[in-house]
């Protein structure tokens, strides 16, 4: 982001807050006094984060993490409308391992007390954090993941053969990558031929236990661990579809970023993947963790391999309709401009 600044000369200053969220596992006690010495170290950056804005005098303070309060506190302070971006779960099943300090409870008033709009990157996201918004606005703005341009004629590459599926993201348990490797055995148990592309890294703790499953299990002719992708469009290029096995996608930005190129997602039915996939339409649900059920969805496909065409076709045309960054822009800038209001 900082380079993008100078690119386009852009002021800007960094100021290293700390956050209002704490480990999930950490007793109720312990992430209370992280939270309060966060709010103590937060309270010294404060007067030099206040001198900075009053140099230009900003309309409004928005805040883009759901992990942080300082935003918030900043904008009380300058006494200017503030607006928080939701872009992720906290607690909970489908939670990032992390969750709030100082409980629902506490954190809900001062949400609802300094704050003019919340943004949330799905309805499913907004869902989740009904309870805490009585009486605050909200409204859902799905992340723009590239132009309308960029977008145009993406889904007319050629199609490699065999079905090739892909794998993106960082291999943590949280994203159940076993689910993929298990699904995709059991496929090739049946005498289905397919193909599974991994890209992504991760601790070394976690990418290690891939790579043992698919030597152990003898996948390596049919399974490629890739490690971390540069040019992650490649992926897309040279797969039929996405498979994402999340619980806890908040959005999920590679299932936007997969419908623009075309490819359909089979997507496990749970969290924000069951909002952005249309089961039958642009994609196929399955149920979430059941290594089973997605090898019948994969199974399904191979089968009808018709499908991936017409269904990659409609997630192209979802994603020129939902997840363009022309789009992303507009709804901002509406919220910007009536935040005051």
């Amino acid at each position: 982001m900082t380079t993008e600044f100078k690119v386009r000369n852009i002021p800007h200053s960094i100021i290293p807050w700390r956050g209002w969220v704490a480990v999930d596992h950490f007793s109720q006690t312990r992430r209370f006094l992280s939270g309060a010495k966060g709010v103590a170290l937060n309270l010294r950056l404060l007067s030099s984060a206040a001198r900075i804005c009053q140099q230009f005098k900003p309309d409004v303070i928005h805040t883009n993490s759901s992990k942080t309060a300082f935003g918030s506190v900043l904008a009380r302070k300058l006494g200017v409308p503030h607006t928080w971006h939701f872009r992720e779960f906290l607690g909970g099943e489908c939670g990032c391992g992390l969750t709030l300090s100082f409980g629902n409870h506490l954190s809900g008033s001062w949400l609802r007390r300094s704050t003019s709009m919340v943004v949330f990157i799905s309805d499913t996201l907004r869902q989740y954090f009904k309870s805490r918004l009585n009486n605050v606005k909200s409204q859902v703005v799905y992340n723009g993941v590239m132009s309308i341009h960029e977008m145009q004629d993406l889904n007319s590459f050629p199609l490699p053969d065999p079905l090739t599926l892909a794998l993106v993201g960082r291999l943590d348990p949280l994203k159940q990558p076993l689910v993929a490797l298990k699904g995709v055995e059991k496929v090739l148990g049946q005498g289905a031929n397919v193909q599974l592309l991994i890209a992504g890294g991760g601790e070394y703790k976690d990418v290690k236990r891939v790579a043992d499953y698919i030597a152990d299990h003898n996948l390596a002719s049919h399974i490629k661990l890739l490690g971390e992708v540069r040019d992650i469009r490649n992926i897309y290029v040279e797969s039929h579809a996405l498979v994402i096995c999340s619980k806890g996608e908040a959005f999920g930005r590679v299932t936007a970023e997969a419908m623009a190129y075309g490819r359909l997602v089979i997507g496990a039915d749970a969290g924000a993947t069951s909002e952005l996939v249309k089961h039958g339409c642009d994609g196929l649900l399955f149920r979430a963790g059941d290594s089973h059920d997605l090898a019948d969805k994969i199974c399904y496909l191979i089968e009808n391999k018709d499908l991936v065409g017409s269904m990659g076709a409609n997630a192209a045309k979802n994603a020129k309709q939902k997840f363009t960054t022309e789009k992303y822009a507009e709804s901002m800038e509406r919220i910007f401009l009536n935040a005051g209001a």
